[in-house]
């Protein structure tokens, strides 16, 4: 599939494992993260944060600040309530300004801020300021919020839930009623985080001769943050500049409206210096924007004698905290996208309801919702095959979609374009050896031994649209991916592209395209990133998209690239057009393949010898392509539609061991078997599903953002919030399927959330199944040692 593509003899680099080419910068040292950046005159910032998760703000006294020497600006809530506007939400209407106004809804949200000539000085301003509270009284969790009289975050709405929508696919009652079986349970899925190695960073600059914004720094999607600034600080879209910096990871959850609004406002005010702020550990883990997934499930699984899954209802009661500011009910909307996992399911109900808290705002995570979702299908299916007697992985197989009734349409309405989940788990279970396993399984049992074995199997939604998320208000049919690629006057290569660089390695899959279809070296093609002014359209990282979007991309302008050489390279050489083929970095003709000319020579001819070229032909070697992804369409009045464009899928096999006296779970063994399309560069793609291991394994097993009953957090530094090292990552055996995309160029699928989709409910169903002979379950996340010490007492151990 991939040789179809492009004019080659040989695939050199599309398919396969190359070196990086964004590594040696990396490597060096010399790649410039936002807080090695400095502009003349700069700034810096820090911010004032709410010490109560509930608080009518009475006064805001900021001279004293301003008197301290080295200060230059201070915002307070009125300058913020005269300069700019309330954040947009999905819904609408549940936000607020960049720093608090009338009141304060959780503990660390901003209320003030100060720009002096070192961070230090700032700091000690904070410390000035006098802020006068009425604590009002909080709402700390879910339940709380949905309570008669509860207390109201936005008075205006006269309650605190921000959507309640039941979603209902196929005869949902009827399938119940008619079922041999049913199984329910509930779950807890407690808040985690992307908790990248870099947090939020910026520098804003903003230019009073012009009323112009430029922003610098660590954006993951620098075209949709510059378009929100210009609506929340009242300017044109021409008229702010983003400018993203390379970043030490970002996962979704890295942020940074508010701080980036504070410093622009913080820049106006002193006169248009450039204003930096660069977040501290204690603030992200505060308030940064990288909390996600605070859920409660009701669910049930209605099943035949025969173990035919046929039904599956989902209620959920999702806190996404004090503000919808960070777009975290989009999480909500995800896993209609893949609802039923890989199962012929002919009916479903999602019962969703959306409240504020006054625990930090939620916000996206790699994966940014089906994680929990397939945490709560999968744990229904093992205990299925609990009570039906059935091997789990013989249920799952059962339930497949079959791989001949591809391209197949889940209930929930999206389209998945094609799988072969049997062979998938076929391989992942040759590679555990799982008949050995189950039997040394049972050896521990014999011996006392808490030894759990899991089969789970999952679907990752790949290249998103926004159509999937119309059902919490975000509007729109198509996301474009835009990249410019330029050949210079010696045939040298430059894509521009308006991502920029986060780790994955985009940038080489943009290279490998272009240097497999024109012929050249790697290390020829240079791949930069514009600022969004200069930019073509794009959205960048998200969603399982980007390798899938700017392949394609790059595909289509090389394409265009190659239809203006060929016309070019006809009228030198005196033929046809149809005379002349691109084959192996030449242009030349079919007839007589070593008569033509190379990439360079037509690129100089038509840059130093333009009299030369065919009629009314501009000398312009280059050309763009705006890709989105084709067929699909807006949602019904249930939801349904063709949203993300693949579907990606995995079974993962897990043995756990749990240690009978402190509720330790060790995993003992960890196999995967994938299947991602075409792998367009093999090593990227095993790094993406190791990395989304380590994450999986820290919800299943130590992340977790605690909350008093005041809504107070108790987690603030990494000695309370509990992160895998890479002594508790598991060393995985891995192996994969490819059954190629029907809808993408080179047949790849999304894979860059991967195991985090699958990882959770793996390791947790491994728990459950070395808990099952006790008669106990574990239904809340993580299982840390005190969880799972406190079921075994329960289940009369020790």
């Amino acid at each position: 599939m991939i040789r179809d593509q492009l004019p080659t003899s040989q695939v050199r680099y599309v398919g396969r494992e190359v070196t990086r080419i964004e590594d040696p910068g990396l490597v060096a040292g010399s790649t410039q993260f936002i807080d090695n950046l400095a502009l003349p005159g700069m700034l810096h910032c820090a911010i004032l944060r709410s010490p109560h998760p509930h608080a009518r703000i009475i006064r805001v006294n900021a001279n004293p600040a301003l008197a301290l020497d080295g200060v230059v600006a201070v915002l307070t809530p009125e300058d913020v309530r005269r300069l700019a506007n309330p954040a947009l939400t999905a819904p609408a209407g549940w936000g607020t300004h960049c720093l608090a106004t009338d009141k304060v809804r959780f503990v660390g949200e901003p209320v003030a801020a100060v720009a002096a000539t070192s961070r230090h000085i700032a700091e000690d301003a904070l410390e000035l300021i006098e802020v006068e509270y009425e604590p009002l009284p909080p709402v700390a969790t879910a339940a709380e919020a949905l309570a008669d009289g509860a207390p109201l975050l936005f008075e205006q709405h006269g309650s605190n839930v921000i959507q309640a929508r039941v979603y209902d696919w196929g005869e949902v009652d009827r399938v119940f009623a008619e079922a041999d079986q049913v199984v329910r349970s509930s779950f807890r899925w407690n808040r985690v985080g992307a908790n990248p190695t870099e947090t939020f960073g910026c520098i804003c600059q903003w230019d009073l001769a012009d009323n112009s914004l430029s922003c610098y720094g660590s954006y993951q999607v620098p075209s949709f943050w510059g378009l929100a600034r210009s609506i929340s600080l009242n300017l044109p879209a021409n008229k702010v500049r983003v400018i993203s910096q390379p970043m030490g990871g970002a996962f979704g959850g890295k942020g940074g409206a508010r701080a980036t609004d504070i410093a622009a406002l913080l820049s106006r005010k002193a006169g248009g210096r450039p204003v930096k702020y660069i977040e501290d550990r204690m603030e992200y883990l505060l308030a940064g924007f990288g909390q996600s997934w605070d859920r409660h499930y009701e669910a049930a699984l209605a099943l035949t004698a025969d173990g035919t899954m046929t039904g599956l209802r989902v209620k959920l009661i999702d806190d996404q905290g004090a503000t919808a500011e960070g777009y975290g009910t989009i999480s909500v909307a995800k896993p209609l996208a893949a609802f039923t996992g890989n199962y012929r399911i002919e009916a479903a109900r999602y019962d969703t309801t959306l409240v504020v808290t006054n625990r930090a705002p939620t916000a996206p995570y790699r994966g940014y919702g089906p994680p929990p979702h397939f945490l709560v299908l999968e744990s229904l299916v093992d205990l299925a095959a609990r009570q039906l007697g059935v091997d789990p992985a013989e249920l799952r197989r059962r339930n497949y979609i079959g791989k001949e009734q591809f391209p197949y349409t889940i209930p929930s309405g999206n389209e998945y374009d094609s799988g072969d989940y049997a062979a998938v788990l076929d391989k992942a279970l040759a590679l555990a050896e799982y008949p050995a396993l189950r039997r040394r399984q049972a050896e521990a049992r014999t011996a006392g031994r808490l030894v759990g074995i899991s089969v789970v199997s999952t679907v990752e939604p790949g290249v998103f649209d926004w159509n999937a998320y119309a059902t919490v208000g975000v509007q729109g049919v198509g996301v474009p991916e835009g990249v410019r690629v330029v050949v210079d006057i010696l045939g040298n290569v430059t894509v521009v592209v308006g991502f920029n660089l986060q780790g994955q390695g985009q940038y080489t899959i943009a290279a490998q395209v272009v240097a497999d279809f024109f012929g050249l070296e790697l290390g020829a093609v240079r791949v930069t990133t514009a600022p969004t002014d200069l930019a073509p359209p794009h959205f960048g990282q998200g969603g399982s998209r980007l390798g899938v979007a700017v392949s394609s991309a790059v595909l289509g302008a090389c394409r265009k690239l190659e239809a203006d050489f060929r016309r070019v390279t006809a009228h030198l050489l005196g033929v046809p057009l149809d005379e002349i083929e691109l084959m192996d970095g030449r242009f030349r003709m079919k007839s007589r393949p070593d008569a033509g000319m190379s990439l360079a020579e037509v690129a100089g001819l038509m840059l130093g010898r333009s009299d030369l070229l065919p009629p009314g032909m501009e000398p312009n070697p280059q050309a763009s392509c705006v890709w989105t992804a084709p067929g699909r369409n807006a949602p019904d009045d249930q939801g349904r539609c063709r949203s993300y464009l693949t579907a990606a899928n995995a079974t993962h096999v897990v043995m756990v061991e749990i240690d009978r006296d402190t509720g330790h779970t060790e995993i003992l063994k960890y196999v995967v078997v994938d299947d991602c399309g075409t792998r367009l560069n093999p090593a990227m793609v095993d790094g993406q599903i190791q990395g989304a291991i380590a994450q999986g394994v820290g919800a299943a097993l130590y992340e977790e953002y605690v909350y008093d009953g005041q809504a107070n957090p108790l987690v603030t530094t990494f000695v309370d919030y509990l992160m895998p090292t890479i002594h508790e990552v598991p060393r995985t055996e891995r192996d994969f399927v490819v059954t190629p995309s029907p809808t993408t160029a080179f047949g790849a699928k999304g894979c860059g959330e991967g195991a985090l989709h699958t990882t959770p409910a793996a390791v947790i169903c491994a728990v459950n199944d070395a808990l099952a002979p006790l008669g106990v379950a574990l239904t809340e996340t993580p299982a840390s040692p005190q969880r799972v010490w406190r079921l075994l007492r329960q289940a009369g151990l020790g």
